[in-house]
């Protein structure tokens, strides 16, 4: 099989000739330790079945920015964000407040979105792995734009502002992801968190009734153009697992074990849904070898056993992540 394959296989319930293993994103410094000068050369290296087009942004001259100063930009939203020593930018300030800022407001053409670019440049170099891509749908998006208090305030004071708000947001990311399928993304990883660790960020009434109804959109989108869909949180999610689960995507996770998303239960609630995950961050940051080459093989005999299982961190590999115990993880998941 090749890598692709793997993905493909797992994702449709089934098990492939090898477990397969995929990051929604590797920061720099484990990868300079691991020695290797850029990201592709990490995934050949690595042989990792999936490859994220969002951090082959970096090859193409995203900005870069380095460990002793902290930079900002603003992005084709007008969200200014933050970098920091992590591999991802952090939103800092939002250019929506009112429903009258939104009535003003022009979101970005999905078309341009530099994005494609990068999913082209990552067809070409990676022709037989996956193709990821980290997307918004509903919830993430709308905080970036008008803050995250802002947003939960206005599902109680303020419905329609919260409506507008998302249905600027879906339908963009709609139209972004169904370019993206069409332009060679194979797996589109829907990455809005919901939770923290003891519990969801908004009620269970109001992800129904705010959240839900716009993921589901974004969903059938990438499923009609050809896309696979997985669907990513932090946070502990028990109480809005089902709805999750029953909106069509192909797969679920990284999700977060400190938060007590444990997947042999979530498997037990979303029967041959594929999973993904689960070794936590945590873990693989301050663990010592023997602690992850355990947790690693427990996974493997217990989620991966019957097929649908892709294996990574129980989010992304971070800055803090030890390189040897991501590289063991990796070993034992080959030799298992």
């Amino acid at each position: 099989m090749t890598p692709k394959d793997r993905i493909f296989t797992a994702l449709e319930g089934g098990r492939p000739d090898r477990l397969p293993i995929m990051e929604m994103a590797i920061d720099w410094k484990v990868m300079r330790w691991l020695g290797y000068s850029n990201y592709f050369a990490m995934i050949d290296g690595l042989d990792l079945d999936a490859v994220a087009v969002n951090q082959a942004l970096y090859l193409l001259g995203f900005r870069r920015w380095t460990t002793k100063v902290v930079k900002t930009y603003t992005d084709e939203w007008g969200v200014k964000r933050r970098f920091t020593e992590e591999l991802l930018p952090f939103p800092v300030a939002h250019p929506v407040r009112t429903l009258d800022d939104l009535e003003s407001f022009r979101p970005p053409d999905p078309a341009k979105s530099p994005l494609l670019k990068a999913i082209r440049l990552t067809k070409k170099r990676c022709p037989n792995r996956a193709i990821v891509m980290l997307s918004r749908a509903v919830f993430a998006a709308s905080w970036y734009l008008i803050g995250l208090e802002n947003l939960l305030v206005s599902y109680i004071t303020d419905p329609s502002f919260a409506r507008a708000v998302a249905r600027m947001t879906i339908d963009y990311h709609k139209q972004l992801c169904e370019l993206a399928v069409h332009a060679g993304v194979d797996v589109v990883i829907l990455t809005d968190d919901y939770a923290h660790k003891t519990g969801t960020l908004m009620s269970p009434h109001q992800f129904e009734e705010f959240v839900l109804p716009g993921f589901i959109e974004v969903v059938t989108a990438v499923k009609n153009a050809g896309g696979y869909c997985v669907k990513h949180t932090d946070g502990n999610i028990w109480e809005i697992l089902e709805p999750i689960a029953e909106s069509g995507i192909d797969g679920l996770g990284p999700l977060e074990p400190a938060a007590g998303m444990d997947l042999m239960e979530v498997r037990k609630r979303t029967g041959k849904l594929c999973l993904v995950g689960n070794i936590d961050v945590d873990l693989l940051s301050r663990g010592g070898t023997e602690d992850v080459i355990g947790e690693t093989k427990k996974l493997i005999q217990t989620v991966s056993i019957d097929g649908g299982h892709i294996l990574s961190s129980g989010n992304t590999i971070t800055s803090s992540v030890s390189p040897k115990n991501f590289k063991t993880m990796i070993e034992t998941a080959r030799n298992s």
